[in-house]
């Protein structure tokens, strides 16, 4: 897009009288309504983006925006169909109230996992490249400290999404290859629906986020948000489990993804603000030195990682066997803190 947001001036003007109530319900659009006009009594944002580096791929749906386009938000609403989008945080929260040493949610030394995080539905008003204006509906998300609104912490979001895209093109271009005929298209896929880092640049809606503060958006036009891998409990959908096993496949566990959440479109799923987890690996400087590692939080890392496969992933269907037979991902005995499979040291 690349126009400025000069273009779109008839949708910034704010009206400073307008008072936000956030938990009026009766004075919010109601969420099940996305074809409502817009007012030019709602509150407002104006938007830079400044990162953007997810590509369309067979994993990724790309944001209509791009580094350097300039977008008006020009209303904003709670969606109660998205709440679990704010579950892991909850989780977390709890947790660390209760000094649980079993750490199943992931701590701030693994992820951005319990980083609070405020979520909001957001009509986005963007230049269509023709002189004209184009309308989309997106995830808003802001972090509710102050302290996690500048832009390298808002930048972990999207490089999580970025990460996640890289490892399901992988898995859709295996599933295609070992259950279809070749045609990416005739397969379910997953994929995730790509965020852009944004920073502020003007508004009338301090309440929310202030000029200078960074922030992300997601194109995600639907008012369900659905929990396909998060405490165990789901509903078994094979499709976005075997995902989760295929990433934690090649690494023995030093990475697995956390709360994966979306929506389910026909048979392909979409994620929307997937997380990465990443052990504590071993800083082995040679060889031997990797198999004479007795690291505790080198071995309490892998532990939790095991744990959470096993509560997260509970069984395994056809997908899954299709690259890992013998559910060995997180299981393969560690004499040295790799997985065997990886080094040859005590038999597979």
């Amino acid at each position: 897009m690349g126009t400025a947001i000069s273009t779109c001036t008839k949708v910034l003007t704010c009206d400073p009288g307008y008072e936000w109530l956030e938990e009026d319900s009766s004075s919010r659009p109601s969420p099940h309504k996305f074809e409502e006009e817009y007012s030019p009594s709602q509150p407002q944002l104006a938007l830079r983006v400044a990162f953007a580096p997810i590509e369309e791929s067979l994993g990724a749906r790309q944001s209509p925006f791009g580094a350097g386009d300039e977008v008006a938000i020009t209303k904003l609403q709670r969606v109660p169909g998205w709440e679990p989008l704010g579950w892991r945080q909850e989780r977390c929260a709890k947790q660390h109230a209760a000094l649980d040493g079993g750490k199943v949610w992931p701590g701030p030394e693994e992820s951005r996992f319990s980083t609070a995080q405020r979520f909001w539905g957001a009509k986005v008003m963007s230049s269509d490249g023709k002189g004209g204006l184009e309308e989309h509906w997106c995830l808003l998300q802001v972090a509710v400290a102050k302290k996690d609104r500048e832009m390298e912490k808002t930048k972990q979001i999207v490089q999580d999404a970025d990460d996640v895209a890289a490892y399901a093109h992988r898995f859709n271009d295996h599933l295609t290859r070992t259950c279809g005929d070749g045609d990416p298209d005739a397969l379910p896929s997953v994929r995730v629906s790509a965020p852009v880092a944004c920073f502020v640049i003007d508004g009338c809606m301090p309440e929310v986020a202030q000029p200078g503060e960074s922030v992300t958006l997601t194109v995600l036009p639907a008012n369900q948000i659905r929990k396909f891998l998060f405490e165990g409990g789901e509903d078994f959908i094979e499709l976005p489990q075997a995902f989760f096993h295929y990433v934690a496949w090649p690494s023995g566990g030093n990475e697995l993804l956390g709360d994966l959440q979306g929506l389910q479109d026909d048979q392909d799923i979409l994620l929307v603000d997937p997380v990465v987890l990443r052990t504590a690996k071993a800083a082995a400087k040679d060889l031997l030195g990797a198999l004479m590692s007795t690291d505790p939080l080198e071995a309490e890392s892998v532990g939790r990682a095991a744990k959470r496969f096993d509560l997260w992933h509970p069984r395994c269907g056809q997908i899954c066997k299709s690259f890992d037979p013998q559910r060995r991902s997180i299981h393969a005995r560690r004499a040295c803190g790799m997985s065997l499979p990886s080094c040859g040291v005590g038999g597979a």
